[in-house]
């Protein structure tokens, strides 16, 4: 079997996509981009000079202004992962918490978690099958109050 040229852009555009994978920065998905640009140039008939400068004129073009857009997407703070993600989320308590201690237990998602009252005095406003609030997360324990967070 023999590889039309444009074939080959395209298996390269397809490697420096899967390549950016491995190396964060959108520098090889920038190439890649350029390299559909080869791949089209080469479809049309034109001849390798023409194809390398439309991968060139392509690639800088995504790499000033794809590439930009792509970095604040992937670095937004907004998005918050893992435990971080549980602060300001209702969950309902499985186990009442204690007056003196302020610790009991609340299910978020389907997982059980230890959980601590801020106020320990309104332990009495927690029963069970109560809704509480994540404050914050110390170690193993959700810090919850009886209230929602105001935003």
């Amino acid at each position: 079997m023999q590889w039309e040229v444009w074939q080959l852009w395209i298996a390269a555009a397809i490697g420096l996509i899967i390549l950016e994978v491995f190396v964060p920065g959108f520098v090889l998905a920038c190439l890649g981009v350029g390299a559909l640009a080869g791949a089209g140039a080469a479809a049309l008939g034109w001849g390798l000079s023409v194809q390398l400068v439309s991968v060139a004129f392509l690639s800088l073009l995504s790499f000033f202004f794809l590439r930009p857009v792509a970095l604040r997407m992937s670095q937004s703070e907004g998005a918050r992962t893992g435990v971080d993600a549980l602060v300001g989320r209702e969950c309902l308590v499985t186990t009442a918490f204690d007056a003196a201690t302020g610790l009991g237990r609340c299910k978020v998602d389907g997982d059980d978690w230890r959980a601590q009252l801020a106020p320990h005095a309104q332990a009495d406003l927690a029963g069970e099958r109560a809704s509480v609030w994540v404050e914050r997360i110390e170690s193993n324990t959700l810090i919850v109050h009886t209230q929602p967070p105001t935003s």
